[in-house]
């Protein structure tokens, strides 16, 4: 047996997820089809919580998955139940997240454009609002005095790194001090000392903490340091102003590398980096440091930290088959492997000529590879998926498994052509169960409504040619 990672491994010709055999689930389920395994989840979730507890002794380590990476109730089920809280974006994930089983006061309701809706419901459950905006904390104070009952919030802050000059892992050409201020998210510094006179005690307010997010744009420990520091300053002039609060929460959000690196979003791929723990190490050294430089304590502080692409990225594959093989002898010779997924169920242009995925022919994985071959996706896109790799002679029902598609990739899954969209799968062990159904034909057009005018039988008129 030869192991891939955690819950990946090969025996033979075959590749196994956790205890079951990749192609065996492909033909049981149905392809196209995502694959989760909860043992590897389960194993990313504890090296985060260790990680950082070893090294945050001060408080509460709390480790808050953003629901966007892998919307998946069963998935937010199983994280529920082993002490995570949630962050959330709109109503759609606030619902997903209270079906998800999540304690109400470790939800983080996040984003721009909230409305007096989604702020009354997070008041009514008593989770964590993170202010956007100046508008968002006066919404939050009518709702609230409404309720009855203060509002939970968190100030979502926009440091400003002025020292460092790291170019972003997304975007190579801008530094990533730049796009953290062109990006929406935050209160823009110059409003965020208004608001604080409406904070300072209202009664309809509770100032738990402030809140951070940068995004995946470095795995350098350099620039985690400045986004700490920088995060801890900005609180200290929150707190020069509100001289009897302390934060409860700092919420360092998310951004952190998935440990394959594998990401089809991430421009810079593959250079040497801390791990984890070495990351971990260096947050809390930062947020230690700083804190004290203010002449703030940590102590009784809890860490909050948003892991979505971090714990989700390779915990997850995804199974096609192979529905058609042609050849071209004459003019410019090639091969076409037709596969039944496509690039709108897998968040990737159509143009691929490096591959997005690393892949594994499933039920082939020991043949030696004799042919060079395009891998295409089944829409009248282009779907060059896979550019002139190498494969073993592959037939009709065949499968290939795209590794690393845990994170951000079912989420983003589209009904272009009419498709109907992959279900997904949780293994545990030897067992395997659909968390999600494949979407049906019915289901494509269960919201398209036909005006009573044009519901009448249809009439072709034919032209008589004589």
């Amino acid at each position: 047996m030869q192991t891939i990672n955690h819950s990946l491994s090969l025996k033979g010709d075959d590749l196994y997820i956790e205890g079951l055999r990749a192609a065996d689930l492909a033909e049981r389920f149905g392809t196209p089809l995502f694959v989760l395994s909860e043992s590897h989840l389960r194993h990313n979730l504890q090296r985060y919580q260790h990680a950082f507890a070893a090294h945050w002794g001060e408080g509460e380590v709390r480790i808050m998955p953003a629901f966007k990476a892998c919307p998946l109730v069963a998935v937010r089920r199983l994280l529920s139940q082993l002490s995570c809280g949630c962050d959330v974006f709109g109503p759609g994930e606030l619902e997903g997240a209270v079906r998800g089983g999540v304690t109400p006061a470790h939800i983080s309701v996040n984003g721009s454009i909230k409305d007096a809706n989604i702020i009354r419901r997070a008041i009514d459950l008593g989770a964590q609002i993170v202010l956007d905006s100046p508008r968002e904390l006066q919404l939050c104070i009518e709702q609230a005095k409404l309720a009855g009952r203060a509002a939970r919030i968190l100030l979502r802050l926009k440091p400003f790194m002025a020292e460092l000059e790291t170019h972003s892992d997304f975007v190579p050409e801008l530094q990533i001090r730049e796009m953290t201020q062109m990006i929406k998210y935050g209160i823009p510094t110059s409003e965020l000392m208004a608001m604080l006179p409406s904070i300072d005690g209202n009664p309809h307010i509770d100032l738990l903490g402030v809140h951070v997010h940068m995004g995946r744009h470095s795995k350098k420990t350099e620039v985690w340091q400045a986004w700490v520091r920088h995060c801890v300053l900005l609180m200290g002039e929150i707190a020069a102003k509100l001289p009897s609060w302390r934060p409860q929460i700092i919420d360092i959000g998310g951004g952190f590398a998935s440990f394959s690196d594998r990401d089809t979003d991430v421009a810079v791929q593959g250079y040497e980096a801390p791990s984890l723990e070495q990351i971990a190490e260096q947050i809390c050294t930062s947020l230690r440091t700083a804190l004290a430089e203010i002449g703030m304590s940590g102590q009784g502080i809890c860490l909050e930290l948003e892991p979505g692409r971090g714990l989700h990225g390779d915990t997850g594959v995804h199974l096609t088959r192979v529905h058609n093989v042609k050849h071209e002898s004459q003019h410019r010779p090639r091969q076409w492997v037709e596969l039944d997924t496509s690039e709108v169920f897998l968040a990737i242009g159509g143009l691929n000529f490096s591959a997005p995925f690393d892949y594994i022919y499933a039920n082939r994985a020991a043949a030696e590879p004799s042919e060079t071959v395009d891998m295409v996706g089944q829409t009248c896109n282009a779907e060059l998926l896979f550019h002139q790799v190498a494969a073993p002679q592959l037939a009709a029902g065949d499968t290939v498994a795209l590794l690393n598609t845990g994170a951000y990739i079912e989420p983003m899954a589209t009904n272009f052509n009419a498709l109907p969209r992959p279900g997904t799968v949780l293994v545990s062990g030897a067992q395997a169960e659909m968390i999600k159904q494949h979407e049906s034909v019915n289901e494509v057009f269960s919201r398209d409504v036909i005006p009573e005018r044009l519901q009448g039988d249809i009439v072709r008129e034919v032209s008589n040619h004589g």
